[in-house]
């Protein structure tokens, strides 16, 4: 999950009507447009309110999801909640369907052409050309050229609870998986020309929400959930089982990669700045001093075999190569961080409420 994206709480929403629009979110102005234009369309129907402004604001309303992003200038300092690598260029997703790629290790930046200005929340490449990109109302964006232009490829705005897809994994460039809240999760087979409703294929009878995925091979993906549950498929993404960890709040990331041993390590961050490592694919799970209480977002494995984790007020921890201890570092901006990656050795690019910054090291402690 990317920390910024998306704010819910469960027991409003259950008891909120089903109707679309009623999901809201945070850092998102166009859904409390959406809002204002669905209350008037009510108000027609009971016959209050002058029949003729009614009209003219429903007939002006375009929903975001049918709407291209608009180039701005500011698109950069924009809200931006997720970062990664396609090859040697860097591509970053946010607020208002915003992406933007570089192809000098984050020192310019450009706009990319996309089919929808909703939020995007995550981003996937499976090499440097094929990405995906998922955000509100599950919409589900696709570029094979680099990231310069994306086209739309599915979404659920009519769906019975609307709402976000948190992130997503590609196998290859036809197989892979989108999760979001409510225990959403897709499945195409094709590169995303077709989705499948995979949720009955996780053991989540309760529908936690799906924050974050990660992989280690083929047949091994584990996905963060709520109340200390990690979900983990073994059969390539036919089934996930839930392991029922000894934490009990929210894993906001995973992240996973296959030891030497033949083991599989994970790191999972989540709020209150929580922080577990696992050495046997979340059998057992060790929590780690992280000396704060900040929300902790996403991360990525760095070159050097050691992890970096973002969060709240600038915070940036540096998980050790051997999971066993973490060293806290902050921003002096204080600006929260949603995610990070790594063009090149000791160089960072971080991601979130105030869009892009990088760094040549770490800062001092």
């Amino acid at each position: 999950m990317r920390l910024f994206s998306w704010h819910l709480d469960r027991d409003t929403v259950r008891n909120a009507s089903n109707r679309k629009g009623d999901f809201m979110t945070n850092n998102y102005s166009d859904k409390g447009s959406k809002g204002l234009h669905r209350s008037l369309k009510i108000l027609l129907s009971i016959g209050l309110g002058a029949a003729a402004s009614v009209q003219t604001a429903w007939a002006e309303y375009q929903d975001p999801l049918d709407l291209p992003a608009q180039a701005m200038a500011s698109a950069p300092q924009s809200l931006l909640l997720d970062v990664t690598k396609a090859g040697d260029r860097l591509v970053t997703v946010g607020e208002r369907g915003h992406i933007l790629y570089s192809d000098d290790q984050g020192g310019n930046w450009q706009q990319a052409e996309v089919a929808v200005s909703t939020q995007l929340n995550a981003v996937f490449f499976v090499d440097e050309k094929e990405g995906w990109a998922v955000g509100e109302d599950a919409a589900i964006v696709h570029s094979n050229d680099a990231g310069r232009s994306w086209q739309k490829q599915f979404d659920a705005r009519d769906a019975e609870f609307p709402g976000p897809l948190l992130d997503l994994y590609f196998r290859n460039a036809n197989e892979g998986y989108a999760v979001g809240v409510f225990n959403k999760l897709y499945r195409t087979d094709d590169g995303g020309t077709t989705w499948t409703d995979w949720s009955d294929h996780a053991e989540n009878l309760n529908e936690w929400h799906f924050f974050a995925m990660a992989a280690t091979d083929a047949d091994t993906l584990y996905i963060s959930s709520e109340v200390g549950l990690l979900f983990r498929s073994v059969d390539g993404g036919e089934s996930f089982e839930p392991l029922q960890t000894d934490h009990n709040g929210s894993f906001h990331g995973v992240l996973a990669k296959r030891a030497e041993g033949g083991n599989d390590w994970l790191i999972l961050s989540g709020v209150g700045g929580k922080l577990f490592t696992s050495k046997d694919g979340g059998a057992s799970l060790r929590e780690l001093e992280t000396h704060t209480e900040a929300g902790l977002a996403s991360g990525t494995w760095l070159d050097d075999g050691t992890a970096l984790v973002v969060g709240t007020d600038g915070l940036l921890l540096h998980v050790a190569a051997d999971l066993n201890s973490v060293t806290k570092y902050q921003l002096e901006n204080g600006l929260p961080l949603s995610a990070v990656a790594e063009p090149s050795q000791d160089h960072y690019v971080l991601v979130g409420l105030g869009g892009i910054q990088t760094l040549e090291q770490l800062p001092r402690r």
